[in-house]
């Protein structure tokens, strides 16, 4: 890349990779400065970045952006990443929608009997909970997804608020706001769940759990467990079933995009390094996949694969199953590892096809909405809660009630007033 840009772009660039658990803090350091140029914008709000007035207007550059460009994100993709009308940054390549899915254990699976593609609904996935419990009862029959989270989403939807403070239920389709502990689609899950704890389907000890769904399943220590995804493949040796169709909430488009330091002192080279990323194959195809022959090699189907002797594990270079924290990646040869040689067209095709939130476009601003005091206050009740209902430890036909009358106590009213406002106002 360093010899192909300056010939191909007039520019010189410098790439630097900041591991996920400094990325917040570094970011913040570098956006105070003009040491970055074109950036990620992750792990916060994007409109907390324009807000610290760390993004640059990009209306006139997408504006002038070529055709092939312009053609690559639907008008409401683009709509993702503006605020107060303004685009300050570009969506990058991922599923903005997910599928939520069991996966299960394929050899167990098909020792019961049942195929995957016929477990469609929660009274399937029970079914066959049920029988994996009776048939192996010395494993976990389901366990979370990661740590102490149960499954990363659900049919509820935050509105701009992936901590769910104010929530509207299926799949973004309602639109009047509740807390919560109200909701009934979280009242309807936490239920179920709890059935499962009380008839030792669930891990007694979830909330201090240290491991993946993936890992627990793999390793023979459990059965199943429920996640959020995109098209790709299952893990190896797992099968997964589609619980609820793919739908995409209100921060899903905006939780990783690209931008411009508004204090880089070079803003159209930024940019011309940005559209490079997004529409040329060959830089695409050096940033995630590497160089041919040392970190890939080609298979006749168009895809890829790690060199002989090497996997996911041992490479040394590792962006080409992380192709969803790059710019752009149809074009791009995909490894094995994600399932197809058409996984970024079939990624495309995914998130043109996701159900939209009615929610999508709002913008959470606690300062704005005078809300910034109940909101912590609320988060702190949440966080007691949230977990020990989706892991079926917690009773919700004692707990919902006092979870909610504590969200009272702390202000959800006023949250929920305020959200619903700005709701109404979106769908106008």
């Amino acid at each position: 890349m360093s010899t192909s840009l300056p010939v191909k772009y007039g520019i010189q660039v410098e790439f630097t990779f900041i591991g996920m658990g400094s990325w917040q803090q570094q970011t913040n350091l570098l956006l105070t400065g003009s040491d970055v140029d074109m950036i990620a914008y992750f792990q916060l709000p994007l409109n907390t970045f324009v807000s610290n007035g760390q993004c640059t207007n990009l209306d006139d550059y997408v504006a002038n952006a070529s055709d092939e460009f312009k053609a690559l994100f639907t008008e409401e993709q683009m709509n993702g990443c503006k605020i107060n009308g303004v685009q300050y940054a570009i969506p990058n390549l991922r599923n903005y929608g997910n599928d939520f899915i069991m996966l299960c254990d394929e050899a167990k699976l098909t020792e019961l009997g049942y195929k995957a593609e016929d477990i469609k609904t929660m009274d399937d996935a029970e079914e066959v909970l049920y029988a994996a419990h009776e048939k192996y009862p010395d494993i976990y029959t389901v366990v979370p997804q990661s740590n102490a989270t149960f499954v990363n989403g659900w049919t509820w939807e935050g509105l701009g608020d992936q901590n769910y403070i104010g929530v509207i239920g299926n799949c973004g389709q309602d639109t009047t706001v509740t807390d919560i502990f109200e909701n009934p689609d979280f009242i309807e899950f936490c239920t179920r769940t709890h059935k499962w704890f009380e008839d030792g389907l669930m891990m007694g000890d979830a909330l201090s759990n240290q491991e993946t769904g993936n890992v627990q399943v793999q390793n023979g220590a459990a059965f199943a467990y429920f996640a959020n995804s995109s098209n790709a493949a299952p893990p190896a040796g797992l099968t997964k079933s589609v619980i609820v169709s793919n739908w995409t909430d209100s921060t899903n488009i905006s939780a990783l995009t690209y931008g411009i330091n508004p204090l880089s002192t070079q803003p159209d080279a930024a940019w011309t390094l940005l559209e490079a990323l997004y529409t040329d194959t060959d830089l695409m195809t050096l940033l995630i996949d590497g160089i041919e022959g040392t970190h890939y090699v080609m298979n006749d189907d168009g895809s890829c694969s790690y060199p002989e002797g090497v996997t996911s594990s041992s490479s040394t270079y590792g962006n080409a199953t992380c192709y969803w924290a790059m710019p752009y990646a149809v074009g791009v040869p995909p490894i094995t590892d994600l399932g197809s040689p058409t996984f970024f067209d079939d990624l495309v095709e995914f998130n043109n096809a996701s159900k939209v939130s009615k929610g999508a476009g709002f913008v959470l601003d606690t300062d704005a909405m005078g809300i910034t005091d109940e909101y912590a206050a609320c988060l702190s009740v949440k966080d007691k809660y949230y977990n020990g209902l989706m892991n079926g430890i917690l009773d919700p036909e004692t707990v919902m009630a006092q979870a909610h009358q504590e969200m009272v106590d702390s202000g959800i009213e006023k949250i929920c007033e305020a959200k619903q406002a700005a709701l109404d106002e979106l769908l106008k």
